[in-house]
């Protein structure tokens, strides 16, 4: 099999978002070295990334963060989210309180991803659903 079949084989995950539950004890080698320390600093169980690039590695973005894995674990989710890393909302119970998304994580029971945003240069702790945010 070519490189260009392989990479042809992973083009269906580009631009979709997905969890990639790795676990350290599914060993290093599913992590590009140099992406190795910071991914695991991530803790990215639970975490919804979007992958940018495909390849021997996929490419997955968090955030500002970008991590080359490789694609056997990475599983895409059934619904992307509403709303980008930094996109400006309003929780719609308090419409007072603006905010950028900062975290976006799936919710395994509801099969839907949640939001945390930064309101003033904190990160609240508290998660909130689509339904719960409106673009600001």
């Amino acid at each position: 099999m070519s490189a260009s079949t392989d990479t042809g084989a992973n083009e269906r995950y580009k631009g979709t978002w997905g969890l990639y539950p790795w676990f350290a004890e599914d060993g290093e080698a599913w992590i590009d070295p140099a992406d190795l320390p910071r991914f695991q600093a991530l803790i990215p169980y639970g975490k919804l990334f979007q992958c940018i690039e495909d390849g021997e590695y996929l490419t997955l973005r968090y955030g500002s963060d970008a991590f080359r894995v490789k694609p056997g674990l990475y599983k895409p989710v059934s619904a992307a989210p509403a709303f980008g890393f930094g996109s400006e909302v309003t929780v719609k119970s308090k419409p007072e309180l603006r905010g950028r998304i900062a975290g976006i994580e799936w919710h395994f029971k509801n099969e839907a991803p949640f939001y945390y945003i930064e309101a003033n240069g904190k990160r609240k702790s508290t998660r909130y659903a689509e339904s719960d945010l409106a673009p600001a």
